[in-house]
């Protein structure tokens, strides 16, 4: 199924997520920031670029929030719930996904309109699961004519019940067709099949220019 699912654009269905609250709503840090936020693995410094799409609520430059109007978070076919978690590496929250027991699971962020990523050089990301349903996971990038997925086992991701935080160069995407000046999905996660109430923890997702 998956090998299907990295040759076709998923398709998002209903965008029955943000009946679930979205994902952790993000924070700018302040000047006192707040001690219960954790810094996460590589803290933000001002003057670095840094893109938040939802799932991070660390400093950035940039931020393109999950506003439910023009930009969402799709759970594919019901494959997937949805719940935060205070087990993190970032912020004060991490995301959790909970395998509903299908042959495949699936999520994203997507935009009604395209955007143009060209400037942004890799994608930052912070898994960790050990349930079976999660041994084989794929990240994916979108354009409105495909989507492109990679094995996060080549970017250091282990089904080890410890956190990875995985930094994946988009000429990798690219590489596989994605058109990077017409972005609309920048987010995409792909799961073979699990058992119900397998899980994944999902945090800190950001992109950076270099």
């Amino acid at each position: 199924m998956l090998a299907l699912l990295a040759a076709c654009r998923p398709d998002p269905g209903l965008s029955d997520y943000e009946n679930q609250g979205g994902p952790s709503l993000p924070t700018d840090g302040g000047t006192e920031p707040d001690p219960d936020v954790l810094p996460g693995p590589f803290p933000y410094q001002t003057g670095q670029r840094r893109l938040g799409v939802g799932f991070y609520e660390g400093g950035r430059s940039d931020d393109i929030p999950v506003d439910n109007t023009t930009t969402h978070v799709y759970l594919y076919e019901n494959t997937v719930t949805m719940e935060p978690s205070p087990t993190r590496v970032e912020g004060k929250s991490a995301d959790l996904a909970v395998h509903a027991g299908k042959a495949w699971l699936g999520f994203g962020v997507h935009w009604d309109a395209t955007r143009d990523l060209r400037a942004w050089k890799t994608l930052h990301v912070s898994l960790r699961s050990s349930d079976p349903g999660f041994a084989s996971v794929k990240v994916g990038m979108g354009d409105s004519a495909k989507s492109v997925q990679l094995d996060v086992a080549k970017y250091g991701y282990k089904n080890d019940g410890a956190w990875h935080h995985l930094a994946i160069p988009l000429t990798e995407f690219t590489a596989g067709g994605l058109q990077p000046g017409a972005v609309n999905s920048p987010f995409q996660l792909i799961a073979g099949a699990g058992a119900p109430a397998d899980k994944l923890l999902l945090d800190n997702l950001y992109f950076t220019a270099e």
